[in-house]
């Protein structure tokens, strides 16, 4: 029985702890919810009496007697019977709203019908405060104006505020809305609010259920009969807001909520609830109050009566001085600009952005009058239209105006006069961008050009080179052929006489063996040298001073002196030409110091230097006079300038006698390349 006890506590315990959520049957509670807690989508049931529908809106503004609220229906919902006046069970949940919570029905049920509660009064202190947004209110009002729209709102004036009405819209709303312009009414409505994603409140309008809730007022009151003014006599020193008065003009533009009239005394906009019939050219009179605006007065029309019809009025050309710009405040006027740019403005307007006399101004027209006209920044344009005065200064004093912008009329208030030139900024911008792109790429296909002959050249430089080696490789062979082998065929023809006298006269064959042997001699000496110029190819594969220390080192050890090599700076390939006769200057120099000097040291340095390339060829022999001439049968030091000249090389000898002897060599930069292909 113990044990069957507690087994009842903790079942009445878990059943204690299970958290249910207890639905919320006022909308006082809803409203006092913070936004955390409405997201949280708390339970709602409550009754409510609908004090404002719009059907074309799935939504509607509930009251429960005390307060208000915002209630989302099912999305479609478009029940006849949710009207104004309907008293309902809202089941749903709790959703923040973007200003204050809402509810979000899920299931409405009609309970009946019942007179909307009574309005709560509210002045000029209250209007804008947040707390009565979505309640139902009584505020007095003076109705000045009428919008058309997918709904229909007027303009009144609340405490000073021009505040929106919003009514659902009926088939008599335009005759029922005349009839209340500037009358003072008492309006029973529901605050709304405009707000932003901050949640806070940046507007004020109000709901009104139908034309039955503006109520006139008791203590409305008009002051005699209506005088006849002048457009400039409006709201002097002796007439006053509430003094009804009449002017008489011609229109020269009927707009949704009113018209501009010419009359005396300048040009005028009168606000009228209805302007159907109302064309450019058209005499009327309008009589009601005059109002505040900037530059100029309006007048709030209760009536417009049509006088006559008569010509349309010509535009008036735009005075763009300053005295003369603040009186066509309103003013139908005309004017010459050229075109900036086109863009769609609000409310399906089309705006053209111009230019005129160093003022920049806009000008608007309807995009359904704008048609399929097709303009282009830079026509000059002639346009006219109803002047409207701006100032960025905070009193609108006539001397302050500092712009102005023009609302057209219809697409004939459009007149190319001049269309824009071809040769535009943005064309030239454009021709400029080609001509840099082509010269870029001229640029560049020069660059390439450039290059691609370099290397032509470098490879036609080489082939040269190579025809030029070859060339004398068969000048060698030819030698080789003419003269050596001649020697050769000269020593046998004497070795044979030597052999013959020998045997019959052995006392003249000494003659013939010396003679074989002076031809073998120096046809020892064009065989080195022909092996010599054959050899040459050391120099394409191991250079310049790989050749030198091939060829010189051996010449001078056959006199048996000392023989050093240096070489200085980054080795470098020159021309095939220019090594090989460089190569031929230092086996001369060589070959005159280890056979005539006597010399018992001789030095050879190569230098590869910025600007030129050294060769010096120095010895400590008994030396000789440079200027004196050369020995008969010696051509060295001859042999050695004109290889010099075909290179365009600088040679200096310093010698004297018994003071050894330096060969210079300097081979430019610029005389590298020029190298001279004949070989010799």
């Amino acid at each position: 029985m113990l044990r069957f006890r507690s087994l009842l506590v903790l079942l009445f315990y878990a059943v204690c702890s299970t958290g249910v959520a207890e639905v919320l049957d006022s909308i006082a509670r809803i409203r006092a919810l913070g936004v955390d807690e409405a997201a949280k989508h708390l339970p709602v049931s409550l009754e409510a009496v609908v004090t404002f529908r719009n059907p074309a809106q799935p939504a509607l503004i509930a009251h429960d007697g005390r307060e208000g609220i915002f209630v989302e229906l099912p999305g479609g919902n478009a029940d006849p019977h949710l009207k104004t006046g309907v008293r309902l069970r809202i089941e749903g949940t709790t959703q923040p709203g973007g200003f204050l919570p809402i509810i979000r029905c899920q299931r409405a049920t009609l309970l009946g019908t019942e007179s909307l509660p009574s309005p709560r009064p509210i002045n000029a202190t209250e209007l804008f405060s947040p707390a009565l947004d979505c309640q139902w209110v009584q505020v007095p009002a003076i109705i000045t104006g009428v919008e058309f729209r997918k709904d229909l709102a007027l303009i009144a004036e609340v405490s000073g505020w021009t505040i929106k009405l919003l009514l659902p819209n009926d088939p008599n709303a335009a005759q029922r809305a005349a009839g209340l312009m500037q009358r003072q009414v008492i309006v029973h409505g529901v605050v709304g609010s405009v707000f932003n994603a901050k949640r806070q409140l940046t507007g004020r309008h109000f709901f009104v259920p139908s034309f039955e809730h503006l109520i006139l007022s008791e203590n409305e009151t008009q002051s005699g009969v209506a005088q006849l003014r002048a457009v400039d006599e409006l709201l002097r020193s002796d007439s006053t807001a509430r003094t009804m008065v009449r002017v008489r003009g011609v229109v020269t533009h009927a707009a949704d909520d009113g018209l501009y009239l010419r009359g005396d005394g300048g040009s005028v906009f009168v606000r009228a609830a209805n302007t159907s019939g109302l064309t450019p050219g058209t005499q009327v009179e309008a009589e009601g109050f005059a109002a505040i605006a900037p530059f100029r007065p309006i007048l709030r029309a209760v009536s417009v009566k049509t006088l006559a019809e008569v010509s349309p009025p010509e535009p008036k050309p735009l005075d763009l001085t300053k005295d003369q710009l603040a009186g066509l405040h309103a003013e139908l006027v005309s004017i010459e600009a050229d075109l900036l740019a086109l863009r769609d403005g609000p409310d399906d307007t089309k705006t053209l952005q111009c230019r005129a006399g160093g003022w920049f101004f806009e000008a608007s027209l309807p995009a359904a009058s704008f048609g399929t006209s097709r303009f282009k920044p830079e026509d000059r344009l002639r346009l006219a239209g109803i002047c409207e005065l701006t100032t960025t200064s905070s009193l609108p004093f006539s001397a302050a105006v500092d712009g102005f912008r023009l609302h057209l009329r219809r697409g004939n208030d459009i007149q190319i006069i001049q269309y824009a030139p071809w040769w535009t900024l943005r064309r030239l911008l454009w021709a400029l961008g080609i001509v840099g792109a082509l010269a870029l790429i001229a640029f560049a296909w020069a660059a390439l050009l450039r290059r691609r002959v370099s290397e032509q050249t470098e490879i036609i430089r080489m082939q040269v080179e190579r025809s030029a080696v070859k060339d004398e490789r068969q000048r060698i062979a030819r030698e080789l052929h003419d003269t050596i082998e001649q020697e050769l065929a000269g020593v046998s023809l004497q070795l044979r006489n030597a052999r013959q006298r020998l045997v019959h006269a052995p006392d003249q064959a000494g003659s013939s063996l010396d003679l074989a042997e002076k031809m073998l001699r120096h046809c020892r000496d064009e065989a080195r040298s022909s092996i010599r110029d054959l050899r040459s190819v050391a120099l394409e594969q191991r250079g310049l001073h790989g050749a030198l220390q091939e060829f010189l080192v051996p010449l001078a050890a056959e006199s048996g002196a000392q023989f050093t090599f240096e070489t200085h700076g980054a080795p470098r390939n020159l021309p095939g030409p220019a090594e090989i006769h460089l190569l031929r200057i230092a086996h001369e120099a060589v070959s005159n110091a280890a056979r005539h000097s006597g010399a018992s040291e001789i030095r050879v340095r190569l230098s590869y230097e910025p600007e030129a390339v050294v060769l010096e060829v120095s010895d400590n022999g008994q030396g000789f006079d440079p200027k004196a001439p050369a020995p008969r049968g010696h051509f060295g030091i001859l042999g050695i300038h004109e290889r010099a000249n075909k290179l365009r090389a600088s040679v200096s000898i310093e010698s004297a006698p018994g003071t050894g002897t330096t060969i210079r060599a300097v081979v430019p930069h610029s005389a590298e390349t020029r190298a001279n292909d004949q070989i010799s």
